[in-house]
């Protein structure tokens, strides 16, 4: 049988901590590509102001930066691409698409930014960073590996549209749509963060 992504991340466990999802969903997926990252050092080498964090949040662009500028710092062979959901070429299909295969390349990692309450269709507040794990074509549930295990649960299924639905939702500190990064292992160093515009997969 040919393994998902969530073989890799099953066999690495984080827990952020308040208010630290998108931090926390750089080094998760950093460390279920290969590179042992914690949240401290992307904190450490990134500079990143902990009380903006802690009192601001992040935006999908602010956490695809600061992602940049660890991976720029540490000189990991790996691209860093954002996507924001409110482009006219990310339809529920090239959503779907873009899952499918993504779950069985060993060489990436994608990060979901989405509206929570959405998601999980509850009153649980705000916008969330977790990692996709896998996606079951059958019945079109995805599985998220979630940087907040002791409130969501490490694990949870979601419909396609549903976690769509949940990414398309504007953000109303950056008054765009939310979306996802993708993180990808290359194959030489020279191309760290490509065009944010530019996905060849979708």
């Amino acid at each position: 049988m040919t393994k998902t992504d969530l073989h890799a991340i099953k066999l690495k466990a984080f827990q952020q901590p308040i208010r630290c999802c998108n931090v926390t969903a750089i080094a998760y997926g950093l460390t279920a590509l290969g590179y042992p990252t914690n949240i401290d050092d992307i904190f450490y080498v990134t500079r990143l102001p902990i009380d903006t964090v802690l009192d601001d949040g992040m935006t999908l662009a602010e956490t695809y930066d600061t992602c940049v500028k660890y991976v720029e710092e540490k000189n990991l062979p790996i691209s860093v691409i954002v996507e924001h959901f409110d482009k006219a070429s990310m339809t529920l299909e090239s959503f779907i698409q873009e899952i499918e295969r993504a779950i069985y390349d060993e060489n990436d990692i994608h990060i979901l930014n989405f509206n929570v309450d959405i998601a999980h269709e509850i009153k649980l507040g705000g916008g969330h960073f977790s990692l996709l794990a896998d996606y079951d074509k059958t019945t079109q549930e995805i599985t998220i590996a979630d940087t907040n295990p002791k409130r969501y649960t490490r694990f949870w299924k979601c419909p396609a549209e549903r976690m769509y639905l949940a990414c398309i939702d504007r953000d109303s500190a950056s008054d765009r749509a939310r979306g996802m990064i993708v993180l990808k292992k290359v194959e030489s160093n020279e191309q760290k963060a490509q065009d944010p515009e530019l996905m060849s997969a979708i």
